[in-house]
């Protein structure tokens, strides 16, 4: 497996040469400009805006609307912590960060992770989504608690040219998708469904989906657009193959967003309020699937923005202030509220042609809690065709309610916890040609108060006692060849923690890989398109035994045949090879699966 590996780096390598050098001899034309907001609310291009962005277009989501989100960020070259299968959660990790300290929004709303903090995104569809910004680093300047690794933005679209699409799938497992979606100049509505037997005993699952959009205003100075999701799970998990211990889980979540926009001459004033609501329930089972225990955990979220925009000679200044009011009923915390209140500004200051200043500053109290969250950065452009930039940020992290009042026979919460602090120091550079274009980041951060869980008096309880240290490279490569296009991720990262008995940052807590490349391709042919993929992950360490977990490849096919103008056939084939992997160990990831997909457009 370790040779395959060696293998596959270095033919990547190779891919990498050979696309770079015809690609710096071709001539200087650009991509098209792609605009982004998420890392400043401000649109910008991609190639202008501090630290790295990464996107995942239309035509990508568009291609397969039966996937949910994480299997679609999974796909493009994401880190996503799963146990495997439509059953079990699955959150999104940035840059080394754990689920809590990354942050997942909404049309720029933070989800409400519950008592956990923790959005799983399992049951997320890309149904009615038009775009998912990814930008990494620090952005508790603009965004507040919780985005320490950086934010996912999934930006949700529903309006457009009047027309109707569906997708049906059926699969490996008993697995079945659906969805239905009709557009409108001003409104739109998408739901769907997917049941699956799992590839597991006791890992069945399903679940269903409802979104909405109707845009009150819509005109060329304005807009007021409602937005609804309803989502909805029922699924069964599976034991451990280390420990016989089962469960069963109901989730409901409910989304409203109400945003209104007014755009002035030189001015914009922006408006959101939304309203969250997670209602989730669990049934622990020993080995013999009797009932050991039941849990609920309610979660309500009342949240707000306001954002004033003002352009005026070469600065673009951004004021804003954001107010959450969370409810929580739960049996393992109990009853509690928290208030969360954030004032941030922010300038976008173009020195001169060719540099770009970007500062900004968040005050945030969230319950007894208080941060100022700096950033700042300088943006460099040396041409049409290349830019790099130095940002620097800082972000927090606050404990979660079951962090500080969780309480069972075994563990016990900490009232007494402080945030948790982050510092990140990145350079990240962009090329653009012709048929090419190439992203590298380089990035350093620390982490201080970091919270853990460890075993005093007899009971596990959470402390302020962690420091960790990690460093990072993220490279990104999209060649176009004409009918073919190809894609090569590669991220490495190295996550050490701080020993107090060796005086170093050297505990491994690289869980899910030092090194992991991604590279996809496709092709059209007329009415045939085809897709491949390939990850590879190395370099585990073993958060149980502190040694070290096995390396692992995957490759992955497509086929897809237009039988005419509005209708398509398509054929999937995940992990071609059959490998036996775990992403966490003692819980199989799904072996060789295929999935054969109708959609139509009408």
């Amino acid at each position: 497996m370790k040779r395959l590996a060696c293998l596959f780096i270095n033919l990547l390598l190779l891919l990498l040469v050979c696309t770079v050098l015809p690609a710096a001899a071709s001539a200087a034309a650009q991509f098209d400009e792609e605009l982004v907001i998420t890392a400043t609310k401000i649109p910008q291009p991609i190639t202008e805006v501090p630290g790295l962005v990464q996107t995942i277009d239309t035509e990508t989501i568009a291609a397969d609307q039966n996937k949910s989100v994480t299997e679609l960020l999974s796909q493009e070259g994401f880190t996503v912590s799963t146990m495997g299968g439509d059953a079990s959660h699955a959150n999104v990790r940035l840059g080394g960060a754990s689920a809590e300290q990354t942050l997942i929004m909404v049309d720029g709303i933070p989800l409400y992770g519950g008592t956990m903090d923790q959005v799983d995104l399992s049951y997320f569809p890309v149904a009615g989504v038009e775009k998912i910004e990814v930008v990494n680093g620090p952005l508790s300047a603009l965004y507040g608690a919780n985005a320490l690794g950086g934010v996912v933005n999934i930006i949700p679209n529903l309006t457009g040219e009047r027309g109707q699409c569906f997708d049906l799938s059926g699969g490996s497992f008993g697995s079945g998708r659906g969805s239905l979606q009709f557009t409108g100049e001003r409104w739109g509505i998408a739901f769907g469904g997917a049941r699956t037997d799992g590839h597991r005993p006791h890992s069945a699952a399903e679940r269903c989906d409802l979104a909405a959009q109707v845009n009150l205003v819509q005109n060329q100075n304005g807009l007021l657009k409602l937005y609804g999701g309803y989502r909805a799970k029922n699924a069964e998990f599976p034991a451990s193959e280390l420990w016989p211990e089962y469960g069963n889980q109901e989730d409901e979540n409910l989304f409203l967003n109400l945003v209104g926009k007014r755009e002035f001459k030189s001015n914009a004033l922006e408006a959101k309020l939304s309203y969250q609501n997670w209602d989730n329930y669990y049934e622990t089972l020993d080995g013999d699937f009797q009932l050991t225990r039941k849990d609920y955990h309610i979660s309500t979220r009342w949240g707000s923005d306001l954002t004033f925009r003002q352009d005026y000679d070469t600065h673009r200044f951004l004021a804003g202030f954001a107010f959450n009011y969370d409810i929580i009923d739960s049996t393992a915390v109990g009853n509690r509220q928290r208030q969360a209140l954030g004032l941030y500004l922010q300038d976008l200051w173009d020195l001169n042609d060719a540099l770009l200043l970007h500062s900004g500053l968040r005050w945030d109290r969230v319950g007894q809690y208080q941060a100022l969250s700096p950033r700042l950065g300088l943006t460099w452009f040396l041409g049409d065709q290349f830019n790099f930039g130095l940002n620097y940020g800082t972000a927090f992290r606050v404990p979660t309610m079951n962090e500080l009042y969780f309480s069972d026979e075994y563990s016990q919460g900490n009232p007494d916890l402080i945030p948790e602090k982050g510092e990140n120091w990145g350079l990240t550079s962009h090329w653009s040609g012709k048929q090419m274009s190439v992203t590298a980041n380089l990035f350093l951060s620390h982490l201080r108060d970091g919270i853990n869980w460890s075993f005093i008096d007899g009971k596990y309880k959470p402390e302020n006692i962690e420091k960790i240290k990690t460093f990072g490279f993220n490279l990104s490569a999209t060649y176009d060849w004409g009918p073919i296009e190809t894609n090569l991720g590669y991220a490495f990262v190295d996550k050490r923690g701080w020993d107090s008995l060796r005086n170093g940052y050297t505990k491994d807590l690289n869980h899910f890989g030092q090194h992991r490349f991604n590279l996809k391709g496709q092709a059209d042919f007329g009415k045939l398109n085809i897709n491949t993929g390939c990850q590879a992950v190395a370099c585990r360490a073993d958060s149980l035994s502190g040694g070290k977990s096995p390396d692992y490849l995957l490759l992955s096919a497509g086929l897809r045949y237009r039988l005419s103008t509005n209708y398509a056939l398509r054929l999937d084939v995940e992990n071609l090879t059959d490998i036996k992997y775990q992403i966490h160990k003692g819980y199989p990831m799904p072996g060789r699966n295929f999935k054969l997909t109708l959609n139509g457009r009408f």
